[in-house]
């Protein structure tokens, strides 16, 4: 049995679904402009497609991050990473990070490997979205 608890950033919809291992925050600022859809086409698009992010994210995490607690030290990891129009992400960066390396580089495997749905083509700025996101372990 751990005694540790896990908290992921979610949209409050989404803690319903877990709620022993999530919690809500408001949402991260998504940086996205695009030279084609701009205005509320482009932040709609977004706002449809970044709970969708999240939702792939907080299906997976209990099981993925279950057998690995024993090698991560309690913090935050505030991380970027940037998708292409297919929904694979491409880069991934660390901006935070409070617990250990364990956890950056589990967060970073665990995102690569996580199958996204198609960003809406209004919502890539040169063809790619940012995603800011904060894993927590406590």
């Amino acid at each position: 049995m751990f005694t540790r608890t896990l908290l992921m950033l979610v949209t409050t919809a989404h803690l319903a679904a877990f709620p022993q291992v999530l919690r809500a925050e408001p949402p991260a600022k998504t940086k996205t402009t695009t030279k084609k859809a701009k205005g509320k086409n482009s932040a709609q698009m977004l706002a449809t497609y970044t709970p969708k992010v999240k939702a792939a994210l907080a299906a997976q995490w209990p099981d993925a991050v279950t057998p690995h607690l024993s090698e991560f030290s309690p913090g935050n990891l505030v991380a970027t990473f940037k998708m292409d129009a297919e929904g694979k992400v491409t880069e991934f960066g660390v901006t935070a990070n409070t617990s250990n390396e364990s956890f950056a580089k589990f967060c970073e495997q665990f995102v690569r490997e996580t199958k996204f749905e198609t960003p809406p083509a209004g919502a890539l700025t040169d063809g790619q979205l940012e995603i800011p996101f904060t894993f927590t372990i406590l």
